[in-house]
């Protein structure tokens, strides 16, 4: 695969990312719509909604999960560096291959894990016990989705600073 590729198939990739990441945003902003309804319902009309807390509570699975991906191709995680800044930069650049492969491991018995709870939910038929009776699947399937995405992201940068032997610094990262 020639130089050329590789920075396409990377960029589609980030960019994809990059595009869930502001998808689980707008989900961010209409969680926030449906609990202003909410309180306008229940605080001024004392007309309380059955569905805003669930619905609510669904989103903010889904966002928060599927930004995990996102932030770290932006360098948005919490990061400790005090360990980082006493070494110089060939054991920077081990401490971040390290740390990379230990979050795809991590993230790939997360994801499995899940996955097998969200097929055993949908199986089984479990739901929520509410007026909605959500199926458990759409809460499991998102943490699966999520971090198999995050498992994706960390694998391309592991095998970006293996192949580049730099790691990347973007123009997004701001250290406090």
């Amino acid at each position: 695969m020639s130089q050329d590729q590789e920075k396409r198939w990377v960029g589609a990739l980030e960019t994809t990312i990059a595009r869930i990441g502001e998808v689980s945003s707008w989900i961010y902003l209409f969680i926030g719509a449906i609990v202003a309804y909410e309180v306008v319902l229940r605080y001024f009309f004392n007309a309380p909604t059955d569905w805003v807390e669930e619905t609510s509570r669904l989103g903010m699975v889904w966002a928060t999960f599927l930004l995990f991906a996102a932030c770290m191709g932006r360098r948005q995680l919490i990061t400790i560096t005090l360990l980082s800044n006493a070494l110089d930069e060939r054991g920077k650049n081990v401490l971040e291959g390290f740390s990379f492969a230990l979050i795809c491991v991590i993230c790939a018995l997360v994801s499995w894990h899940a996955a097998e709870a969200a097929i055993d939910a949908a199986v089984v038929g479990r739901a929520t016990a509410s007026v909605l009776r959500i199926p458990y699947w759409l809460f499991y399937f998102p943490v699966s989705l999520g971090f198999l995405l995050f498992f994706i992201q960390a694998a391309v940068e592991l095998i970006l600073l293996v192949m580049t032997g730099k790691r990347r610094k973007l123009d997004l990262v701001e250290e406090i």
